[in-house]
């Protein structure tokens, strides 16, 4: 479908940096965001996890 097709690690990465700066890079308590590398491997696979699912969905609806 795509010609150079984006990592999930890439999407995943552009999908949290996205949240994180529409949310003014903080947490529902008040805390900074870390940026992508200051994140757990567990919250890193969670945003990958994530971008496949949507990668997913939009793939369906374009078939």
């Amino acid at each position: 479908m795509f010609k150079n097709r984006p990592t999930t690690e890439s999407i995943g990465q552009a999908a949290y940096k996205a949240y994180a700066e529409a949310v003014g890079n903080h947490s529902v308590n008040g805390d900074d965001l870390p940026d992508w590398d200051g994140l757990t491997v567990a919250v890193r696979n969670a945003w990958q996890l994530s971008a496949e699912a949507v990668r997913h969905k939009v793939e369906l609806s374009t078939t």
